[in-house]
């Protein structure tokens, strides 16, 4: 008998914080992070202030815009190389991996930049990223491991380039680089741990 309202209450809340998110990421991208206000978004989604801060701060809503992508973006299939996977190389192969992710963080800079500020400010515990670098770390030992690398030293080395690609990551924020100069500096960063293929 209760079922059905609560259900609905839970249903309700949820197309609202999904419509406030929607909105949010519009706002962002056409009117950057700074200048979109919590009065933006409550007016452009048909609710009260008072509705977006329950659903979060504008920090809170940048983290969610990402984390609905990176979320899309781990329940898509497994990216392929431009080569065979038996012919490309290990440093090709775990491009391919990280590549999806660096054009998530390429199509808006800006924003890129305010979503890495939040997660180094620490105001945010993102469950999503925290996932992906897990998921991300998997991926890249699954490599290393096919590479002939030992179980061993495939983790650890997994660990290495990981770090590497978030050094990357944040290098490359800094000073505007793209897709294809970050993926030559993981391909590089892979070579030098599995020393195969070095371009130096």
């Amino acid at each position: 008998m209760f079922t059905e309202p609560v259900q609905s209450r839970v249903q309700q809340r949820e197309a609202t914080r999904r419509r406030v998110i929607d909105v949010a990421d519009r706002l962002f991208r056409a009117n950057g992070f700074t200048a979109t206000s919590v009065r933006q978004i409550a007016h452009e989604a048909g609710v009260s202030a008072g509705t977006v801060m329950a659903v979060g701060d504008k920090s809170t809503l940048l983290a969610a815009v990402f984390e609905s992508s990176i979320a899309q973006m781990q329940s898509a299939p497994p990216p392929r190389t431009s080569a065979s996977a038996d012919a490309a190389t290990t440093p090709d192969r775990i491009a391919a991996v990280l590549r999806p992710f660096l054009e998530l963080f390429a199509r808006d800079q800006e924003l890129s930049r305010e979503y890495a500020g939040v997660l180094v400010r620490g105001g945010h515990e993102s469950v999503i990223f925290t996932t992906l670098g897990n998921d991300l770390l998997q991926a890249i030992t699954v490599e290393l491991a096919r590479s002939g690398l030992s179980a061993a030293r495939a983790a650890a080395a997994s660990r290495v380039i990981y770090f590497a690609y978030l050094g990357v990551l944040f290098a490359w924020a800094g000073n505007g680089s793209d897709v294809p100069s970050a993926l030559r500096e993981l391909r590089n960063a892979v070579s030098v741990v599995t020393a195969e293929n070095p371009e130096n």
